[in-house]
């Protein structure tokens, strides 16, 4: 959680930025793994709640969902993942949640659960309240996005605690909480982690039986430096005995368990040589507990746009040692030293470093990156916070979302192809998977008072004849709002490309490079690459069909997620395919012909 951890930096590094000569290879043949659109997943606490710092002291929150251009922005960003949590904020819209009388705090209006700590009492619907929990998701499902759910609030009737004490005040004088959960009660274990289990049972079963969520994370930071632990007052042990209650109970339905994903614990990997994760994840592979995904938060000062990738490296292993088939997530990342925030938070070049994590990101094999976070909550200022968006006094994006909006340029691109850049640049190479478009993208570094070139060279281009278009997004753009403005185009003869690009800083900004390859004369694709489909209508919301090139037949299909993984949607022909339970987001449909081939086609679910 990002609410305090910035407290701990005392060390600036200015941002990445060179002069040297780029030089980029590009083999358009060689597929080398799956682009996962990192760029569409973010963090964001506040939806329901609003924007504001802490209500005691500067007084209400400010809605920013229900800003005009709250709407347009998030169709221009197209988010695809938005973590979010239960009862989890940096600063609660209401002061109630810094309250000392413990009837307040039971009946606080984001509590889910207010029965007794028994099976019986969790048994019982009438004990539920999920309507706070409920409006949350249908706002992540209206900006088109897909939960993933924090859950790291103890309900109060759970929890082995049941007097406040609050983290002391940092900045002002009581009341004066910094985090909304930080009273001993809301991150203490609970009394029975078999009771526990079935009331966060029946939570993960309403919202995937009622509104399709799928993504379930168990608890946020358990692992903070020792003697600072708003987070989690308990054990790995105790973690761990609830997070394997839940799963049992998960497990033990046969309607659930398929459909969801179940995992912990988003370690902020501050705890004395990671101590607490790696007893945490001995117990969990012994005890053979399900774990779908494992969560981590490698936050930096600097580098990468706030990504550290020793301590990505770390978890990897982590991932590798104790559970190899679970998937690796990012479940929040940004720079959080203030001192950064007058120097690049508003710039352009802030949302180039983390495009340069991104990549890096899918080198290691990350599902997610959840980028914290979406809107600046605290100020109105202009270099403050690491928010994407202002919040205050409209919603507005910052020259990061912009680096983001740029990215969906290449949204189709699914096919990751071979790309050499010398170091210390990074570079993203990919294709359509029927090889009629291909993508490269470089976020160029500010050159300073020099002049930057970059070398591009593409072989293998799976076509003859074509054309390119370079697009760049740089603080001018940014100023005249184009997220990509057209800078040049050229000819493509003999499925290969050469160029050379001079460039100068821009504001005192690096820039986003974007190279789009299109294939012309669809007889100069290969036949082995020939293998198209269309999906009608594209987006669709309920109902769609199947085309498919020339006099193919299409005999089957299946439904994947963008990260390859089954959707348990899939079905015989090409007509009257019903979606109307997928969520909102974007998928890979892949067909069988009649002939052998495999065509794939992207779709978007409205």
């Amino acid at each position: 959680m990002m609410g305090i951890r910035w407290l701990h930096f005392v060390l600036i590094v200015l941002p990445f930025s060179a002069g040297a000569q780029i030089t980029i290879s590009v083999d358009a043949s060689n597929v080398v793994g799956t682009i996962t659109p990192l760029w569409g997943d973010h963090y964001e606490m506040h939806l329901i709640t609003g924007a504001g710092g802490n209500p005691s002291v500067v007084g209400p929150h400010v809605q920013f969902i229900d800003d005009p251009g709250f709407a347009s922005e998030m169709a221009r960003l197209k988010p695809r993942f938005v973590r979010v949590s239960t009862a989890r904020f940096d600063d609660p819209g209401s002061a109630d949640h810094y309250s000392t009388d413990t009837t307040v705090l039971k009946n606080l209006w984001t509590e889910f659960y207010r029965g007794p700590n028994t099976m019986a009492g969790a048994n019982e619907p009438s004990n539920y309240d999920l309507s706070y929990v409920d409006s949350l998701i249908d706002v992540v499902h209206a900006m088109g996005a897909e939960p993933f759910l924090d859950m790291a609030a103890m309900p109060f009737t759970l929890a082995s605690v049941d007097t406040p004490a609050y983290y002391p005040c940092i900045h002002w004088n009581p009341p004066c909480h910094l985090l909304g959960w930080d009273n001993g009660i809301r991150q203490a274990p609970p009394i029975d982690p078999l009771v526990y289990g079935r009331v966060f049972y029946q939570l993960v079963k309403h919202l995937y039986t009622t509104r399709n969520v799928k993504w379930f994370e168990v608890w946020n930071e358990p692992d903070q430096f020792p003697g600072l632990t708003p987070f989690w007052d308990g054990t790995a042990a105790q973690l761990h005995a609830m997070m394997a209650a839940l799963a049992d109970e998960v497990e033990a339905d046969p309607a659930l368990s398929p459909h969801v994903k179940l995992g912990c614990c988003s370690f902020a990997m501050q705890s004395f040589l990671n101590l607490f994760p790696v007893q945490f994840l001995s117990i969990a592979r012994d005890s053979s507990t399900r774990m779908d995904f494992l969560s981590v938060h490698p936050y930096s000062a600097d580098a990468f746009g706030g990504y550290d990738s020793t301590k990505a490296g770390i978890a990897q292993g982590w991932r590798n040692t104790f559970f190899p088939d679970a998937n690796l997530i990012n479940a929040e990342w940004g720079v959080l030293n203030p001192a950064f925030g007058s120097a690049g938070w508003n710039s352009l070049d802030y949302g180039l470093d983390r495009i340069r994590g991104i990549i890096e990101m899918n080198d290691r094999g990350f599902v997610m990156a959840h980028a914290a976070s979406m809107t600046d909550n605290d100020t109105t200022a202009a270099t403050c916070c690491l928010g994407m968006f202002y919040s205050k006094p409209t919603f507005a994006p910052k020259p990061a979302a912009f680096a983001y909006m740029a990215m969906n340029r290449m949204l189709t691109a699914t096919d990751r192809i071979a790309c050499a850049i010398n170091a210390p640049h990074m570079a993203l190479g990919g294709r359509t998977t029927n090889g009629d478009t291909v993508y490269v993208v470089l976020p160029a570094p500010d050159p300073g008072p020099d002049t930057g070139t970059v070398e591009l060279n593409v072989s293998g281009l799976p076509w003859s004849e074509g054309h390119v278009d370079r697009y760049e997004l740089t603080m001018t753009g940014y100023d005249n709002d184009e997220v990509l403005t057209l800078v040049g185009s050229g000819t493509i003869t003999s499925g290969s490309y050469t160029g050379s690009v001079n460039y100068t800083s821009d504001q005192g900004n690096g820039r986003l490079m974007l190279w789009e390859f299109v294939r012309d004369n669809a007889d100069g694709l290969a036949e082995r690459e020939r293998t198209p489909v269309r999906v009608v209508p594209n987006p669709a919301r309920n109902v769609l069909r199947l085309v498919a090139d020339g006099s193919r037949t299409i005999t089957d299909w299946r439904i994947l997620t963008m990260q390859g993984s089954f959707t348990g949607h899939s079905g015989k022909g090409a007509e009257g395919i019903d979606v109307g339970e997928l969520a909102v987001g974007t998928y890979l449909i892949e067909a069988s012909g009649a002939d052998g081939s495999v065509l794939r086609a992207v779709w978007v679910k409205q």
